[in-house]
């Protein structure tokens, strides 16, 4: 239950932090108008917060991957919570029932989208 509430946390953090900031920008731009001071002030806060935030998300990140391996090490998807089979091997950890995938340091793995399925090479000379 843990590595389910850190990595749904982890995938959410960022649009949260995001939407923090838009919600202040949005404070800050209506008291531009009304009272100048305080958005001076939400403009040094937010610069000054976002070091704490980056922090955070680094840590979270952490505590996600802590507690997936454990999963991984025994064989056992940290998403479906299936047994694998042989298909779980290093170095991606890919579930053979919920398609998840994860590197052994627990982070999900991510498809690496600049590669495509192998086509024909068709260069100038092949093509007449």
């Amino acid at each position: 239950m843990l590595q389910r509430f850190f990595a749904a946390l982890r995938a959410h953090y960022g649009v949260t932090v995001f939407f923090l900031y838009l919600g202040a920008f949005g404070i800050a731009f209506v008291g531009t108008f009304t009272l100048p001071l305080i958005a001076i002030f939400m403009v040094l806060l937010s610069i000054f917060l976002l070091v704490p935030a980056v922090l955070l998300g680094d840590a979270i990140g952490a505590l996600s991957r802590k507690t997936t391996r454990p999963y991984l090490r025994r064989g056992v998807c940290p998403r479906c919570r299936e047994q694998q089979g042989p298909a779980w091997e290093p170095p991606v950890y890919r579930c053979a029932f919920c398609q998840a995938a994860f590197d052994p340091s627990g982070d999900p793995h991510e498809a690496d989208e600049s590669v495509t399925p192998t086509a024909p090479n068709l260069t100038a000379n092949d093509a007449s």
